[in-house]
């Protein structure tokens, strides 16, 4: 029997309401543009260099590091909550990414109501 597609937004919104879940997850894109010139391999040795600053980082789930195709670099983050990715990305992080890379970062947010997981079937 399949269920219909909106019980597990249903179930969220249940155990939110109940006080058995926390604050829902979100998602933040950030996006960067790349130094003209800057070769990739820099990037990617930047990118690897930064790793320690993520490992254990409180509230946050998973960070995929990313090259767009629009010559712009960042990540896509998963942290536990709204109020820790804004804890992250502050006037410091601002400051930060500007001096390093030249330009400011944009910055979006995204609700996570529902994570499919299929790397534990694999």
């Amino acid at each position: 029997m399949m269920l219909p597609k909106m019980i597990p937004t249903l179930l969220l919104g249940a155990l939110l309401a109940a006080g058995t879940a926390t604050a829902a997850p979100v998602a933040v894109l950030v996006a960067v543009p790349v130094p003209a010139g800057l070769p990739r391999a820099q990037l990617e040795q930047a990118f690897a260099a930064s790793v320690g600053d993520y490992q254990g980082r409180a509230g946050l789930i998973r960070k995929y590091y990313t090259i767009g195709d629009d010559n712009r670099a960042g990540g896509i983050y998963l942290w536990e909550s709204r109020a820790a990715a804004q804890a992250w990305y502050n006037d410091a992080w601002k400051a930060g990414v500007l001096k390093r890379w030249g330009a400011p970062a944009s910055v979006y947010y995204f609700d996570v109501p529902l994570v499919v997981d299929n790397a534990a079937k694999r």
